[in-house]
Order: structure tokens, then C-alpha cells, then sequence
């Protein structure tokens, strides 16, 4: 899609973001637009949700393009209110993972991806979800979710935080017990994890599932078996350098609906964020799409 003069630009902050930060996007986006030509209106979130209602209103309103500056959480939110309209979603990066974001090469430099607002392109996506729970990049049960659950809890956020509880956790975690069909054929195991990936990494570039496309329709399926607690070293850096499809212990699907038989577990998560697991689930392509601002 070829990219045309956005006129009107919608930012929605979450001044809270990247340590509080998000709300330089008053200080260095809004001049750089308005400077540029563009009418430019923002507002700042302030509970639960509100991006979500901020965004469709925005869409309603004609506004061209609606901006989610935060982190995964507060893009998940207005990507919510934006799917299944014509308004595409732009991102100012503000959080510690930021996985949509790189996923779509946007700079984690707050002018650089202010210049991708007005140079990038338009980009239609697919849209996942987990029962009524949608997610753009990934989702999951095992591991990562019960770390993300205990993230939210957390007193202080950011990646060394999440490193620390990755080492801490690690020790005493208990492989689940998982029965699902993927595309109607079963699997049943004991694992670490299982992510349902719609895009290639978690965030911080780390790459769950490297072979995954966020426009071909389908939802790669990554599991991770147990294995011995000696391998986690050797985890860690396969999921730095995308080589996580060559540990011994993973199997990697591709599939368009997983059913969620069985899962001992309370957690999951959708975009880094936490949410309560209820078995029998439904993992599948959501019918409505999302336009979103990707780097050139």
C-alpha cells in the first residue's frame, strides 16, 4: 500500500512507559509532526482499557493515524481499537520489550520512529487469539506466562528485572502437562512452554519463532519440551540468534486452530501481558485484520 500525507495524527501515551519516559513524546514527536504539517491531538491513558476506547473514538473521528506510545501493553490496547477499521496504528516505542515494534523494524530511537510515522508504509496484518483474547505477536501458557504474571506483580519493571526473575524462577519451575490438537492432530507432552506466535520473537529480540509470518495466515506453534535444567544456557542464546527450531527438545507447527485440551497451569499470556487461563481454549486467526506503520 502506498503510503499518502497523513493529515491528522491521534498519539496515545502512557507516560508511565520505559521508566516513566513516555511522556517525552510531548517534548520531541508532537513538535516534529506539528512542524511537518500534521494536526496533532494526544491524551494519556489512565487505566485499564482506555487505549482501547481512545483508539476506536480516534478511528471514528477520521483521524489517519492512531499512535500507541508505550510498550507491548499499550500497543496490544490500541491495536484493539483499531482492528477491523481502516485506520492504521502507529508505534513510538517506549516499553522493555517492544515486540510488534522491532518485529516491524521501527527504530527503539524515539526521533527515528517519529520519522516512521510520516516515511513508513501501511501494512496489513493478521490478528490471533487465544479464546476472546486477541494478540498480534504471541501468546502462550508455561514458563514466559508465569513469568509475565509475576512481571505485572513486580514493584519495578524493565528488562534486568525480567532477567532476574528468568534466573530465579528457572530453578524450582515444573514442566506442565499438555494435551492440545493442532489442526486436529494430537499432542500430548510434558513441557516448558508452548508459544502460539503470530510474529517471530517475544521482544528484546528474542526469537521464539523465527520462521513466523505476521501475513501468511497461519499461527506457528513452538513447543518446548522439558528438559534438563543444564540446557538453559544453551536456550537462552538459541533464542538470541533464532536458532531455537534446532534444540533438541523443541517441535515447531504451523497451524490455523489449536485446541487447548489440557493444561495444569493458571497462566498465560497474550503480548507480554498476563491473563487467566480457563481449558478447554481456542487458538485461532482472528476474522478482522489490523493496519498498521511499519519502517521503510
Amino acid at each position: 500500500m502506498t503510503q499518502t500525507k497523513t493529515e491528522r495524527i491521534f498519539l496515545i501515551i502512557n507516560k508511565y512507559a520505559g521508566h516513566k519516559n513516555g511522556a517525552k513524546a510531548i517534548e520531541i514527536v508532537i513538535p516534529y509532526l506539528i512542524k511537518r504539517g500534521y494536526l496533532v491531538e494526544h491524551t494519556f491513558t489512565n487505566h485499564p482499557g482506555h487505549a482501547t476506547e481512545l483508539a476506536a473514538k480516534a478511528s471514528v473521528s477520521g483521524f489517519d493515524l492512531v499512535v500507541a506510545v508505550g510498550g507491548d501493553g499499550t500497543v496490544n490496547e490500541v491495536a484493539q481499537g483499531l482492528i477491523g477499521t481502516s485506520t492504521p496504528m502507529g508505534i513510538i516505542p517506549m516499553g522493555s520489550g517492544n515486540g510488534l515494534a522491532r518485529e516491524l523494524g521501527i527504530s527503539m530511537d524515539i526521533r527515528k520512529s517519529t520519522m516512521a510515522l510520516i516515511k513508513g508504509e501501511n501494512l496489513q496484518l493478521d490478528v490471533c487469539k487465544l479464546n476472546d483474547q486477541r494478540f498480534l505477536c504471541t501468546s502462550g501458557i508455561g514458563f514466559d506466562a508465569m513469568i509475565a504474571d509475576k512481571m505485572s506483580k513486580a514493584a519495578s519493571r524493565g528488562f534486568l528485572k525480567y532477567v532476574q526473575l528468568v534466573i530465579q524462577e528457572s530453578i524450582f519451575f515444573k514442566p506442565l502437562q499438555v494435551r492440545m490438537k493442532i489442526d486436529g492432530v494430537v499432542i500430548e507432552e510434558s513441557v516448558f512452554l508452548i508459544t502460539f506466535a503470530n510474529a517471530s520473537q517475544f521482544g528484546n529480540n528474542a526469537y521464539i519463532a523465527p520462521a513466523a509470518s505476521m501475513t501468511d495466515g497461519l499461527i506457528d506453534v513452538v513447543v518446548v519440551r522439558k528438559f534438563v535444567k543444564l540446557w538453559m544456557p544453551f536456550f537462552a542464546v538459541a533464542l538470541f540468534s533464532k536458532l531455537i527450531p534446532k534444540l533438541p527438545f523443541v517441535d515447531c507447527y504451523k497451524a490455523r486452530r489449536i485446541e487447548l485440551e489440557l493444561a495444569n497451569t493458571p497462566y498465560y499470556h497474550f503480548d507480554g501481558e498476563p491473563g487467566r487461563l480457563k481449558v478447554p481454549s481456542k487458538i485461532e486467526l482472528d476474522e478482522e485484520k489490523i493496519w498498521v506503520r511499519r519502517a521503510r
